[in-house]
C-alpha cells in the first residue's frame, strides 16, 4: 500500500507484484526479479515496507517531473532524487475503479496497447530482411529506466524500453507520459499505425485518439504544443537546415 510521505497524493494507492518469492524461514521477507534486477522487500512489524534494489535502498514515490509530465508512480533512491521506472506486466498498479481510471473512461474500452501496430524488421532463414506488422502488445518485455534529477530527461538505450514504457503509461492512465514516449517511439520506428475502429466497434476514442493523432502528425493540437514545447527540446527546430549545418548544431 502506498502512503505518501508528503502532501502530494497519487491516484495509485496499491501495488501488486505477481512474481514475488517469499523466504522459506520468514513471512516478512520477499524477493522479486524484474528486468535483471533483484528487489528485496522487508515487512516491518507495524506494516511498513522497506525496499532495496540490488542492495540500494529505495522507496515508492510519485514524482513531479515538470509541468508536462507529473505524478508517475516510480521507485526513488532514498539518498537522491533520481527515480526508477520499472515496466513489467508482473507489476500491477491498483487505482480507483471509477472516475479517470474506469476501464471505459477516455475511450479505453479495449486494451490500447493491442490497438497500436508497428512494422518490424526481421532477418529470415535466407538472411533477407522482411517486414511484419505486429501489435505492440506482442513486443512487450520487462525493462528498467532511470531518470536523473533535476531534468528527468527520458534517455533510453533501446527501442524496446520505449515499447514497455508506453504500456506503463497506459496502465497508470498518464496521458502526457504516453505522448512523450510515443513521440520517441515514432522517431525510431519504421511505421506506426493504430486501429480506431474494427467491425463497427470503436476501439479508441476521446483524448487517447487525439493523443495518437497528434503524435503521428495526423492532427494539430495547440494545447499539447503549449504543454510540451516549453518543457522539452524541440527536435524539429532545425529540420530544414542543410545536413552539414544540422550536424554542426548537434555537435
Amino acid at each position: 500500500r502506498l502512503d505518501s510521505a508528503t502532501a502530494v497524493q497519487s491516484m495509485v494507492k496499491c501495488i501488486e507484484i505477481k512474481n514475488a518469492l517469499r523466504a522459506v524461514d520468514s513471512e516478512r521477507q520477499y524477493l522479486v526479479f524484474i528486468a535483471d534486477n533483484a528487489l528485496l522487500i522487508d515487512v516491518a512489524d507495524g506494516g511498513g515496507v522497506s525496499i532495496r534494489i540490488n542492495e540500494i535502498a529505495v522507496e515508492m514515490s510519485t514524482t513531479f517531473f515538470n509541468r508536462a509530465v507529473s505524478f508517475v508512480p516510480c521507485f526513488k533512491y532514498s539518498d537522491s532524487e533520481d527515480v526508477i521506472l520499472f515496466a513489467s506486466r508482473n507489476i500491477h498498479y491498483l487505482v480507483d475503479s471509477g472516475g479517470q481510471f474506469a476501464t471505459d473512461y477516455y475511450g479505453m474500452k479495449h486494451e490500447l496497447i493491442e490497438c497500436i501496430k508497428s512494422e518490424e524488421v526481421f532477418i529470415d532463414l535466407n538472411d533477407e530482411h522482411v517486414f511484419k506488422s505486429l501489435k505492440l502488445s506482442e513486443l512487450l518485455t520487462e525493462s528498467k529506466t532511470v531518470l536523473y534529477f533535476p531534468d528527468y530527461l527520458l534517455q533510453v538505450p533501446s527501442r524496446q524500453e520505449l515499447v514497455n514504457l508506453l504500456d506503463l503509461a497506459i496502465h497508470v492512465r498518464n496521458l502526457s507520459l504516453f505522448i512523450l514516449v510515443f513521440l520517441y517511439l515514432r522517431r525510431c520506428s519504421v511505421q506506426l499505425d493504430f486501429i480506431a475502429k474494427e467491425n463497427d466497434v470503436v476501439k479508441i476514442a476521446g483524448p487517447w485518439k487525439e493523443a495518437i493523432l497528434y503524435t503521428l502528425n495526423k492532427a494539430a493540437n495547440e494545447h499539447y504544443d503549449s504543454l510540451f514545447q516549453p518543457n522539452f527540446f524541440d527536435l524539429n527546430r532545425h529540420e530544414r537546415l542543410p545536413l552539414r549545418d544540422f550536424i554542426e548544431v548537434l555537435c
